[in-house]
């Protein structure tokens, strides 16, 4: 990754975990019984962590793009 900002670094980092979380999630959630109810409260922290760090992201990549020109 060329002229990346460490907060850039630190989202494919943390798009990588997600990845790790559902997988372990999915397997879990395959392990209860049929009618058990999955409650994600995991998600209220995750997804808006998540989102932040792409904004940002996107931020800073177009913010470089565009002074670059």
């Amino acid at each position: 990754m060329k002229n990346t900002s460490s907060i850039q670094r630190i989202t494919v980092v943390l798009f990588i975990g997600y990845i790790f979380w559902e997988l372990g999630i999915w397997i879990w959630a395959r392990k209860l019984p049929p009618h058990d109810p999955i409650i994600r409260v995991d998600l209220v922290i995750i997804y808006p962590l998540l989102l932040l760090f792409v904004f940002i992201s996107a931020y800073q990549y177009f913010k470089n793009n565009s002074s670059k020109k």
